[in-house]
């Protein structure tokens, strides 16, 4: 039926065959280790970006807190050259007022006369 040759090309062809056989299962085992890395992978960048979203958010809380602390920072100082201002015009004003109300509470004063008696 079959010559010797055949035989043996016969079994070379078996032997690559199972050869080829164990490099496709281990295509297989590497495309399925391929696959799941990749879902994993996939899942861990749904896990940042939501962790990104919040810290996003967060930053912005923070960057509006910070505002509005420079707005009141903004207010106390406005108000302390407010307060010295009128600190200023007070220091100012005591002297002069001071001199107008002495006046109106002091008599004028009368000339001294020296009268004889007879």
């Amino acid at each position: 039926m079959f010559s010797n040759d055949s035989k043996i090309q016969i079994a070379v062809l078996q032997e690559r065959f199972k050869a080829h056989e164990q490099i496709i299962d281990k295509v297989d085992t590497a495309i399925q280790t391929l696959s799941e890395t990749n879902q994993n992978i996939c899942k861990m960048l749904a896990v940042h970006d939501e962790r990104i979203g919040v810290q996003a958010k967060v930053d912005e809380d923070i960057c509006k807190k910070v505002d509005n602390i420079e707005l009141k920072l903004e207010g106390l100082y406005k108000f302390r050259w407010q307060i010295g201002g009128v600190l200023a015009l007070i220091v100012f004003l005591i002297p002069i007022i001071n001199t107008y109300i002495l006046k109106s509470l002091t008599p004028a004063s009368q000339p001294a006369r020296i009268e004889s008696t007879k």
